[in-house]
């Protein structure tokens, strides 16, 4: 049984996005969007020494991760790219969490 989405979480992904959110360049599909999307990325983004490793700081191995709203991101998979702070980054996993936000897992391209 498929439960649907709560009318509260409508308004949620853009809240997020404005308030916590950067700019980023994305292609899907080898295509890129034609302007600049919000993110919400997790992960050192130059903020941990190089050569250190990926992950939150402090917190070794762990890959860095990107949030988008749904509706920004119609067909994102596996292998899709986004520039974030001038860094390409490989998406990795997307999956929708049922609250209007597609979630990934990021590698350096």
């Amino acid at each position: 049984m498929t439960i649907p989405p709560h009318p509260v979480f409508g308004a949620m992904p853009n809240a997020f996005l404005s308030t916590l959110g950067e700019e980023c360049e994305l292609t899907i599909g080898g295509v890129p969007l034609p302007g600049p999307i919000r993110v919400i990325a997790r992960g050192p983004f130059g903020s941990v020494a190089p050569d250190s490793g990926y992950g939150e700081s402090g917190v070794s191995g762990m890959r860095p991760k990107a949030s988008f709203a749904e509706t920004d991101v119609p067909g994102l998979k596996d292998g899709d790219t986004m520039v974030f702070k001038g860094v390409t980054w490989k998406i990795c996993q997307p999956e929708p969490d049922g609250r209007g936000m597609v979630r990934c897992e990021l590698e350096k391209a």
